[in-house]
């Protein structure tokens, strides 16, 4: 026993329990850690302290009994047979790899060669006191070993290439305990002084990849906190420009109302002042929009439609919108006839393509010189099994872009930085809503412009073609009175109320009204049949809200539950409008309120 532990011994002992203390230690640091790199060398470390164990109890066979020969044999086996599977371990774990075939190669080899010695002694075998010798053909095992070695040392090298490993100094000196371990192994061959240097070597590789990730984590953070800040700054830029250009149409609604009020008896300053005012909640209104359809796209809230359309009559329409603003400022717009629109009746979502249009060439009006002109052309880029794309190309010759300002003209809250542009109201949202809604409809668009000369936009759009040519037309027109038809306005807002009320009496009908769902839905089973021509719906209201009332009215069981049924409401989103048509409605009307777009709604229904 006192011969046993010799100097040697005890220095082997204490590098062995050094070793485990230290890799346990780390294992239970590294297992707090999330890192994915770490779970691969727990594992390591793991084949480093059950070698290490194992290697010590070789050492110190002749201190166990002659009954323990078995389990010190069996000890030394299982060091030897993991030995070569460390150091690819540790390549796997550096190169952040799965188990491959060739990684159990190793593991194979050395276990075939350490149980084929176990009963021959040919690669180490143990003496009647239960000292370690190697045997004859141990250079067979060393071979595997310092393969599995150099493998590490190639793959680790290729790693560092490749993944980025770029702390040099770590390789080296890994590199270099390793080869130390080997050494001293070589010279005093009884002893594994190389598991010390295992793990020194894999602990600096895991604490440098856990360093990598940390400063990969840091910047990522840093890189998010940049945009966070650029996020906050766009967005202070925006609401103190929204503030500015919200504040202009508003300042412009109050006083004109001030001086229209002090001048009752003038009929030509009131009559100004109020074609002002209308003018000013039209601006008002477009900002308004511009910002909640932006919000919504970026929510992705938009839903299209896919409905039946004259695409002619969309753009036609779309130019007439504006043709009295063109007027106003001496810009002619100009079409091509239309003459190479092939199917005028295609499937798509009409509103956003209206929208589309509308947004291009008001941006065409807006920044166009006096005596200027606007200029569509239409045509087709492809057709096939029943879809058709079409170009809408839209030139002006206004005040131009620069080029820089062209390469961010689609990102939102853009306006260029020109004194004759800044002056113009606008919100720097129009072509970023253009942009994502063509996106939506799978198109495209593109722009050239030069400063002081103009601006061509080109839009390529895909539609499913309506096979069956759908031609039918509202033949009816606008009757001079809607003398002895009944309505039932619901609107629990008494201002909207009234607004409503005075259009539908200055046409004719009988109005009665409901402040929410449930007093419309009583007053509407009280009545007799057809006593009411037509409901007018509002959706968000107290008590019972307009898709509920519809869906109650629908499933009343009584002969006029069918009774056209509109929508009148300030949810304007497409989703809305669907939420709607599902409920049982017949129409959607977005406020605020068109006299014009509320009589073609009830015209087409009544």
């Amino acid at each position: 026993m006192i011969e046993i532990f010799n100097d040697s011994t005890r220095i082997y002992t204490a590098l062995t329990f050094l070793t485990v203390a230290t890799l346990l230690v780390e294992i239970i640091c590294i297992k707090a850690t999330s890192l994915d790199v770490a779970k691969g060398f727990i594992k390591v470390f793991y084949l480093v302290v059950v070698a290490a164990i194992c290697e010590w109890i070789g050492v110190m066979g002749p201190l166990f009994p002659s009954d323990f020969r078995g389990f010190v044999i069996l000890a030394k086996s299982v060091e030897l047979m993991i030995s070569p599977v460390i150091p690819v371990a540790m390549a796997m774990s550096a190169a952040r790899e799965k188990a491959k075939v060739y990684h159990i190669v190793p593991l194979s080899i050395s276990t075939l060669i350490i149980f084929s010695s176990i009963f021959s002694g040919k690669i180490f075998f143990f003496g009647p006191d239960n000292v370690y010798h190697h045997g004859p053909f141990y250079f067979v095992y060393k071979i595997s070993y310092f393969a599995a070695v150099l493998f590490m040392i190639i793959k680790i090298i290729i790693v560092s290439k490749k993944k980025g490993f770029n702390d040099t100094l770590v390789l080296l000196l890994s590199f270099g305990i390793l080869l130390s371990g080997l050494i001293i192994q070589a010279v005093y061959s009884k002893i594994r002084i190389d598991w010390c240097a295992a793990a020194l070597a894999s602990t600096l590789v895991c604490l440098n990849y856990l360093t990598q990730d940390q400063k990969k984590a840091v910047e990522v953070m840093k890189k998010a906190m940049d945009e966070a800040n650029i996020a906050n700054k766009a967005k202070t830029n925006f609401m103190g420009r929204m503030s500015h250009d919200l504040r202009t149409p508003i300042n412009g609604i109050m006083g004109m109302a001030q001086i229209a009020k002090k001048n009752i008896g003038n009929e030509e300053v009131v009559s100004d002042c109020l074609d002002k005012i209308d003018s000013s909640n039209r601006h008002l209104m477009s900002l308004i929009g511009d910002i909640l359809q932006m919000s919504s796209l970026e929510s992705g809230g938009i839903t299209l439609s896919h409905e039946s359309f004259d695409i002619v009559e969309t753009l036609s329409d779309s130019i007439e919108m504006l043709s009295t603003n063109a007027k106003d400022r001496g810009v002619r717009i100009f079409d091509d006839g239309y003459k190479d629109i092939k199917y005028r009746k295609v499937f798509g979502s009409p509103s956003h393509v209206r929208q589309v249009f509308t947004n291009i060439i008001s941006n065409a009006v807006k920044y166009n010189k006096m005596g200027g002109f606007v200029e569509i052309k239409t045509g087709i880029i492809g057709e096939s099994e029943g879809r058709v794309t079409y170009r809408f190309t839209f030139s002006d010759t206004g005040l131009g872009m620069s080029d820089d300002f062209v390469k961010k003209i689609f990102e939102p809250f853009s306006r260029e930085e020109d004194a004759n542009i800044m002056k113009k109201p606008g919100s720097g949202l129009g072509m970023s809503i253009v942009k994502d809604l063509v996106d939506l409809m799978g198109g495209s668009i593109s722009v050239i412009s030069e400063k002081n000369v103009g601006s061509v936009f080109t839009v390529d759009i895909p539609f499913d073609i309506n096979m069956e040519g759908e031609t039918k037309e509202s033949q009816e027109k606008e009757p001079e009175s809607f003398e002895g038809k009944r309505v039932l306005l619901v609107e629990d807002n008494e201002l909207n109320q009234e607004i409503a009320i005075y259009m539908l009496k200055e046409k004719g009908f009988d109005v009665e009204s409901a402040n929410n769902g449930k007093e419309a839905l009583g007053k509407y089973l009280s009545s007799t049949p057809f006593y009411y021509n037509l409901i007018l719906m509002d959706i968000m209201m107290p008590v019972m809200n307009g898709l509920e009332a519809t869906r109650a009215i629908r499933s009343s069981g009584r002969p006029d539950s069918s009774l056209p049924i509109i929508a009148m409401t300030a949810n304007a989103y497409e989703e809305d409008k669907k939420n709607c048509i599902e409920a049982g409605m017949n129409e959607h009307i977005a406020k605020p309120l068109e006299e014009g777009e509320i009589m073609a709604a009830i015209r087409r229904n009544i």
